[in-house]
């Protein structure tokens, strides 16, 4: 790992003068990053490890966006391949001015392919590219995009494929593989936070290949509130949808396993009926982002994958109880990252950096504030009461409970398994993050925009950061010790 950390520091100018030098130079970076043995170091490295390397693809990026004179030399093809290599999103108001600069149009479709994106004058790349087509679907929300209708969009099957598994990204998916993601739903982390060892990602979710009659359709299956869907690769993998996304492999698995993972894909869908806060519960009904996983692998015949999460923190654990939750124990996403069993296969960097620092900045306060204050249920949001009145309403199925359950899209059936007083604040509180993480990320664009590095450590002991922090994330329901608690 230390040689991995040298090679970041080195002079991204120095290297950007010579093109062989700085394609020699990304790879070596690429290679390094993708073999660590991340169940050897501490999970709070590997996060550190993230935004080193997210900070670096970024920087990177725009010095070489701006093409520097000794590139001119080069075939643009050279270019494109260096740009390929650093694997990193390319901001869209880019696109127009490398389609002029690059003469060798076959390139600049490559590369376009690269990120997803189609070009109706180039087929030869669209497979590469996937589907080239968007759908509204927002991390954890319900849409209007079931499997049962996205299938009948003949796009959705348009891939690289390679027997069993679809290249997309420059990464091939298999069935079984573990996306661990940052989507793009400020304010979603509340659980990950709070849990040790160190959050790395605030959500899990899992490939497979989903068969419609002769049809292929490569698939994200995920939990979100109202429990399991499968999501188009493309569209989970977007820049709208998530902001970087890491994919891990199981070890064991081989071909024998995909057919039955994608087969208890396709009934997971199809069975279970909710979103479930207690990530152990061996029951299938309602399940949890990590304990889909845990199913999909058994299955397939995969010994479950063990747990290493838990909340270690005795005031997190005490306010967690005055809101009805009493499980110490927690499956997380981490978990699969740290497994023994496990290795990195690629990743997916949609070139977001600033809202991934936002919403560790915001996690990490939070969590700090939890930990130390207390919980008083009497100062949240009014809403949270009238959210309370309506989920045992919708449980007891009453006359209201229906009307409720037209408006809210939740019936007795379909809400979650949990604490009611959980279920009713839970939403409430990731509002409040997103709020934050919006106006941190603001703060941040201007505080940090003339910084030639970046170091995690750092930002967090800035004061002017921590002040900011005490300013936006001032939840009036996380009282100071000492303080009278209302009735709620």
């Amino acid at each position: 790992m230390g040689m991995l950390k040298d090679l970041l520091r080195q002079s991204t100018e120095t290297m950007i003068a010579d093109p062989d030098r700085c394609l020699e130079w990304i790879r070596s970076i690429n290679d390094r990053y993708v073999k660590l043995e991340r169940n050897r170091i501490a999970a709070e490295e590997i996060v550190t490890l993230k935004f080193d390397t997210g900070f670096w693809r970024s920087r990177l990026l725009s010095k070489l966006l701006d093409c520097p004179p000794g590139w001119e030399k080069k075939k643009h093809a050279e270019y494109v391949d260096v740009l390929l290599n650093l694997d990193v999103y390319i901001p869209d108001h880019y696109h127009a001015g490398l389609a002029d600069r690059l003469r060798e149009k076959d390139a600049f479709a490559r590369l376009m392919a690269r990120h997803g994106i189609r070009l109706e004058k180039n087929p030869l790349e669209s497979n590469i590219a996937g589907p080239g087509v968007d759908l509204k679907i927002t991390a954890n929300r319900k849409s209007s995009w079931p499997f049962s209708r996205w299938k009948n969009l003949k796009e959705y099957g348009d891939y690289e494929f390679e027997e069993h598994g679809a290249h997309y990204r420059g990464v091939l998916f298999l069935p079984g593989d573990v996306l661990l993601s940052n989507v793009n739903l400020d304010g979603n982390g509340v659980f990950t936070a709070l849990c040790d060892p160190q959050s790395f990602s605030s959500h899990s979710a899992f490939f497979a290949v989903l068969r419609d009659h002769q049809k292929r359709f490569p698939a994200v299956i995920e939990t979100y509130e109202k429990g399991v869907r499968a999501v188009p690769l493309n569209v989970f993998l977007g820049p709208r949808f998530s902001s970087y996304t890491e994919v891990y492999r199981h070890k064991g698995l081989s071909s024998q396993h995909f057919d039955l993972i994608n087969s208890s894909a396709l009934n997971l869908i199809e069975s279970v009926r909710g979103y479930n806060f207690d990530t152990e519960d061996k029951a299938r009904s309602y399940i949890s982002c990590t304990s889909l996983g845990r199913f999909l692998f058994e299955d397939a015949g995969i010994e479950a994958i063990r747990t290493k999460s838990a909340i270690n923190t005795p005031g997190i654990m005490n306010n967690l109880r005055r809101v009805g939750f009493e499980h110490s124990s927690v499956f997380m996403p981490v978990d699969y990252l740290l497994d023994e069993n496990f290795s990195c296969v690629g990743w997916v960097d949609n070139n977001q950096f600033m809202a991934l620092l936002a919403r560790e900045l915001v996690q990490r306060h939070f969590r700090d504030s939890f930990a130390k204050r207390t919980l008083d249920r009497g100062k949240f949001p009014f809403k949270y009461k009238l959210n309370r009145w309506g989920v045992g309403q919708i449980r007891g199925q009453t006359v209201l409970g229906k009307v409720i359950s037209l408006v809210e899209g939740f019936d007795h059936v379909s809400l979650p398994k949990g604490p009611d007083d959980l279920i009713s604040v839970i939403t409430l509180v990731e509002a409040q993050l997103g709020k934050a993480t919006r106006k941190t990320r603001r703060f941040l664009d201007d505080h940090l925009r003339d910084d030639a590095g970046f170091d995690l450590e750092s930002i967090l002991a800035d004061r002017k950061v921590r002040a900011m922090l005490e300013r936006y994330l001032d939840l009036p329901w996380l009282q100071l010790p000492g303080t009278a608690p209302t009735h709620g």
